[in-house]
């Protein structure tokens, strides 16, 4: 087995330091230890944005603010991702997921382009969904033919975004990197 990236180390570092166990993962609590989270409405193309608070008297000197329009799946991973910005990279200015040009994240970001989005999309995915949590459940339901049956390999990417309180599409692409 390869050794772990960068962020996916930073994501099991803070599952280990929580004593978590198992899905669904508490994102909302664990990032409360590092900054405040604010859920208010941005525009529709901005999903979160990291905010510095210098200067204001404040026990944490990071916000993630969180588009409270989205799905509640899509703000669980914007936290996660968020997160994983403020832990792995040195931002000083504000970094939102939007098309926007101060560090915002655009198409391309999604796309896997830009180093800091792919490891920020790297965490969220690790934290949310922890590779050995996934191989656990994945234990407990029946895999052998599931990749070959679209209609088992959909009921189960079902069950286990369920699980892990995530989206199919982010269970998908999960699996598709653990099983790839």
């Amino acid at each position: 087995m390869p050794p772990l990236s960068r962020p996916k180390r930073a994501a099991q570092q803070i599952l280990t330091d929580g004593r978590i166990k198992g899905p669904a993962v508490d994102v909302e609590r664990i990032a409360k230890r590092y900054a405040h989270v604010i859920r208010q409405e941005l525009p529709r193309e901005v999903s979160g944005v990291l905010v510095p608070l210098e200067g204001q008297k404040t026990k944490y000197p990071w916000a993630i603010v969180v588009n409270e329009a989205d799905i509640e799946s899509r703000q669980r991973f914007t936290i996660a991702h968020e997160l994983g910005h403020l832990l792995m990279h040195r931002f000083t200015t504000p970094h939102a997921d939007s098309g926007f040009q101060v560090r915002f994240r655009d198409a391309a970001s999604s796309e896997g382009r830009v180093r800091e989005e792919i490891e920020a999309n790297e965490f969220a995915a690790e934290l949310l969904m922890p590779r050995d949590f996934i191989r656990e459940a994945l234990s407990e339901e029946q895999l052998d033919h599931a990749a070959e049956d679209e209609r088992i390999f959909g009921t189960l990417v079902a069950r286990l975004s369920e699980l892990f309180d995530v989206s199919k599409q982010a269970m998908t692409v999960r699996l598709s990197t653990l099983m790839g």
